[in-house]
Formats: structure tokens, C-alpha cells, sequence
């Protein structure tokens, strides 16, 4: 038996669906063979907030990249946390935002958010592993110059995606973006 809130759900998915595949057709993206990884100056890192072991995740990320290619700046966008579950951050930028700064099909309205998505960071790593509406268009929106995602179907907004169905972890899937952004490094060079 569904419910009246079922159809309201079935109906604000569908219509999110409409807006995030009319807006998609504009995004460009960067050929992989154009993407430097000495030049990462700046990162955007959007994860759900409810992740486990999201901190340790992101100090390894902050490290590697800050130690060994002279990153200069990351930021972070966090989705799905409430005041009690906000991380206790190691001097990132960090924005966080729940479903009450987004609009009715999904979309983020909040000005923090808006902020971080106009961002023209040079990488964008998309660390979330659900299907939230609200990182979709967060990653779709951005105006980093190269994105890196999981790979998802239906999902063609990163400039290169990877493919965890083998171990779909989180720590895997940082593993694989570290041992494929030196790949693609040592092959632009």
C-alpha cells in the first residue's frame, strides 16, 4: 500500500531527475590528457557527512596531496550532518549542509554551498557513496576544472570516474584516486 508521502517522494525524484538531466547537458568536461596533476593548486572535497572514518579519510587525502604535489588549499562540503555530528576538522575550510538548505526537488539553496560550488577549484573529488540528490547537483554544478567521481550510471559529470564495484569501501575508492590521478601524472608528463 503506498502512502501519501510515497507519492510525494516518487514525485520530488522524478522531478529532480528532470532538472539534474537538463542542467547535465551543459556541463563540459576536461579530456583526461589536459588534466596536470603538478598543477593542483586547489581542492573541493563534497562527502556525506555520515560516513565512517571520514576524518581520518580526508587528513590522509590533505597530506598526500599537500606533501606531494604542493597543494595550497582544500575545502570540503559536507552533507547530511547536524550540529551534534560535525567532525572536528585539522584547519580545512569546511561547509556543512542538510536537507533543510536545499529546495524541494533536492537542490542546494544555501549561500555557503552556492559559494563552494562557484569555486573553480583544479580537482574535485566527490567521496560520497549514496545517491543524494544534493551531491549530484553539487558535483554537477561545480565549476572545478577536472572532477573525480565513482563511477555511476546515468551519472556523466566527472571528467573521470572509478569503478568500485569490486570494493565499494570508502577507503578503496581514496586508494584508487590516489593510484590513478599519479597514472594519469606520469602519462600527461
Amino acid at each position: 500500500m503506498h502512502t501519501m508521502s510515497d507519492n510525494f517522494g516518487n514525485t520530488r525524484t522524478k522531478v529532480a531527475q528532470f532538472f539534474y538531466s537538463r542542467l547535465q547537458k551543459n556541463v563540459k568536461q576536461t579530456k583526461i590528457n589536459n588534466f596536470k596533476f603538478e598543477n593542483v593548486k586547489s581542492i573541493g572535497i563534497i562527502f556525506d557527512g555520515k560516513s565512517k572514518d571520514i576524518n581520518s579519510l580526508i587528513n590522509t587525502i590533505s597530506t598526500e596531496f599537500k606533501s606531494k604535489s604542493g597543494v595550497i588549499s582544500i575545502y570540503e562540503l559536507a552533507y547530511n550532518v547536524d550540529d551534534a555530528q560535525r567532525p572536528d576538522q585539522i584547519g580545512i575550510p569546511i561547509v556543512f549542509f542538510t536537507d533543510k538548505d536545499l529546495n524541494w526537488y533536492g537542490k542546494p539553496k544555501f549561500k555557503d554551498v552556492e559559494n563552494f560550488i562557484d569555486t573553480p577549484f583544479d580537482l574535485l573529488i566527490n567521496l560520497a557513496s549514496n545517491d543524494s540528490w544534493a551531491i549530484k547537483f553539487c558535483t554537477m554544478l561545480s565549476k572545478a576544472k577536472f572532477k573525480v567521481g565513482k563511477l555511476e550510471e546515468n551519472i556523466d559529470v566527472y571528467d573521470f570516474m572509478i569503478d568500485t564495484s569490486k570494493d565499494t569501501s570508502t577507503s578503496n575508492f581514496h586508494k584508487l584516486i590516489l593510484d590513478y590521478l599519479r597514472i594519469i601524472n606520469s602519462n600527461t608528463q
